[in-house]
């Protein structure tokens, strides 16, 4: 027995002292109450009111601390995800990171070519197909700005293409409340109704604030539904560091802070204990290219410490890695990749998107998502600590072997050798030859027989009918009675 012994099981990490999550929450109350936010849906206008917030302002509310303090104390500390047939997947709680695929944005780096071409709805099938066959991808995310389908159903097709190739939990933008609802029956009929779908959700909604201090109607009305049927809910602003927010960053975090509290609130008083996920986007304004940069190391900085503030509420955090500025498959990319992959793992981001997303959030790539994969594992290693026992610090055999010697076939090595991590993608052999391949080949091999091979496990038929069919008059609604075809 080992007398006041401490014992860590993964690495150390921390950005923010209790005192400065505390002074920033402090200063996020105060910006509430001084400068407050504008509101521009009536129903949370009515809300805020009856609860005795100040709405003297016409769309502009000044939010009291103590409902702030309120919707904190209600709303969920752990979120449990599940697949479309009803499996627990992922337990969002601080404790664990899950990181989830991109599958669907305005331009598709193919991999066969290495070039970017528009992005189909095919593309988002396979994209998400690829997702469900890697392990350390564990759910994936639609957004609404495939080039080749009309925008007023982007959101639509995309979960479509989703459903039919993973089994995985998705999460998915959507214009706006009316097409969510459109979403939430597609879901519950996947489900197998709207109980099963509050029961065992596999769908996740977002909302977006508008930085800075604003929350438009389409956001707080898809808020307020996805409350009322019991859906996870993530909300994220996107705060840019010198434009749309102070240029200091912990200014950034305050404003953002201050942006998901008050959407908080009124979430929680529509619905008290509506599950909700704490989010952000922060980055910098790039003063050269006037960019919202992805790959920034300052983005990876602030999201660490918004997970830092989320866990300090003892919420479930989104967060973002594996998303990156970079237009190549390149150094550039593996670079940014690895190091907000680094730090979300460190910092224990719950609910981590964006990867596979390149260009500042205009192309996505099946390359980057298997790279990123390996990326993530290989930060699994790390996250897993040491563990110190008699077996792993074997002080008899290194007695018995002594100086000279090796451990090569001693039984030790023998029981412990395969815990080692092996590479799939990255190039370790010894030897250089003509037909040696590098990295870059090997990861486009990988990829492109992934997407050859893998299939997800299958809806039923009659699921499969119900979903074209929705399909089908979305498409006839734009005026299509077909997607766009590449080629």
């Amino acid at each position: 027995m080992r007398a006041n012994y401490m014992e860590y099981r993964s690495p150390q990490f921390r950005i923010l002292s209790d005192k400065q999550l505390e002074e920033i929450h402090l200063a996020s109350l105060q910006i509430l109450e001084r400068t407050g936010v504008s509101i521009q849906c009536n129903e949370a206008l009515d809300l805020l009111d009856g609860a005795g917030a100040d709405a003297s302002d016409t769309g502009r509310v000044r939010v009291p601390s103590f409902l702030v303090e309120r919707a904190l104390r209600l709303a969920p500390k752990t979120i449990t995800l599940y697949t479309r047939d009803g499996e627990p997947a992922i337990v969002l709680n601080g404790m664990t990171s899950h990181f989830g695929g991109i599958n669907s944005t305005e331009l598709y780096l193919e991999p066969t070519t290495g070039k970017p071409r528009p992005c189909f709805a095919e593309d988002i099938g396979s994209m998400a197909r690829l997702i469900d066959g890697l392990p350390n991808v564990e759910w994936s995310v639609n957004v609404t700005s495939c080039s080749t389908i009309p925008g007023a159903i982007a959101d639509k097709i995309s979960l479509v293409q989703s459903l039919l190739n993973t089994s995985k939990p998705i999460a998915s933008c959507s214009n706006d409340a009316s097409s969510l609802e459109e979403i939430l029956d597609l879901c519950a009929m996947v489900a197998g109704g709207e109980k099963n779908l509050r029961d065992k959700p596999f769908f996740v909604s977002t909302a977006e604030p508008v930085s800075p201090l604003v929350h438009s109607e389409e956001s707080l009305k898809k808020s307020l539904l996805c409350a009322e049927n019991g859906v996870p809910n993530f909300v994220f602003s996107a705060p840019m560091a010198g434009a749309t927010a102070p240029a200091t960053l912990p200014a950034v975090l305050a404003l953002l802070n201050a942006e998901f509290l008050s959407h908080l609130v009124i979430i929680q008083l529509k619905k008290p204990g509506a599950p909700v996920i704490y989010g952000g986007h922060p980055t910098i304004l790039d003063m050269k290219t006037c960019i919202f940069s992805y790959g920034a190391p300052e983005s990876a900085l602030l999201i660490a410490s918004l997970t830092e503030l989320g866990h300090y509420y003892r919420l479930p955090v989104f967060g973002t890695a594996g998303e990156v500025d970079a237009m190549t498959i390149d150094a550039q990319a593996a670079t940014e990749a690895t190091i907000q992959i680094m730090l979300s793992s460190l910092s224990g981001a719950d609910f981590v998107h964006g990867i596979g997303e390149m260009y500042h959030g205009k192309m996505m790539s099946p390359e980057l998502v298997v790279l990123c994969s390996e990326i993530i594992e290989m930060c699994n290693v790390v996250m897993k600590g040491l563990e110190i026992s008699e077996e792993t610090l074997p002080l008899d055999l290194i007695d018995k072997v002594g100086p000279k010697g090796n451990y090569l076939l001693e039984k030790h090595t023998f029981a412990h050798f395969h815990e080692f991590w092996t590479p799939t993608v990255f190039n370790r052999s010894a030897i250089k030859t003509p037909e040696a391949k590098g990295c870059a080949d090997m990861l486009r091999e990988k990829t492109i027989h992934l997407m050859k091979t893998h299939q997800p496990k299958p809806l039923s038929n009659e699921i499969v009918r119900e979903l074209k069919r929705f399909e089908a008059g979305w498409l006839k609604r734009v005026g299509l009675k077909e997607y766009p075809k590449n080629g």
